[in-house]
C-alpha cells in the first residue's frame, strides 16, 4: 500500500509500522496535503484495497484521521465513501 500511495503527488507522506507483532497489529499513517486530496483518495480504487484488508482483522480496527483543527474517526470514510454512488443499482458503495 505504501509503495502505491506514494507516488501521488499529493501524497506528503506514507508509513507503515509493525513494532509491536506481539500485540497482533500494526499501524498505517499517510499524510495528505489537503481534505480534498485526502478525500480524493478514500474514494479511491486503492483505497478500497486498504479498506478490504481491513475488513480481514481479528478486531475492530481504530482509524483515526487527525487534521489542524480537528480529529475525525472511520464515519470520515463512510461519508466520504458514502458518496460514491453504485451505476447499476443506484445504492451507495462502501
Amino acid at each position: 500500500m505504501v509503495d502505491l500511495t506514494l507516488p501521488n503527488p499529493r501524497c506528503t507522506g506514507c508509513w507503515l509500522l509493525e513494532d509491536d507483532l506481539l500485540h497482533n497489529y500494526i499501524q498505517y499513517a499517510e499524510q495528505w496535503e489537503s481534505d480534498e486530496a485526502l478525500a480524493d483518495h478514500i474514494r479511491s480504487d486503492l483505497y478500497l484495497r486498504l479498506l478490504s484488508a481491513i475488513e480481514l482483522s481479528q478486531h475492530p480496527p481504530q482509524v483515526n484521521f487527525y487534521s489542524a483543527t480537528r480529529t475525525q474517526g472511520f464515519e470520515l470514510v463512510e461519508r466520504v465513501r458514502g458518496e460514491l454512488e453504485s451505476p447499476t443499482s443506484g445504492t451507495r458503495a462502501l
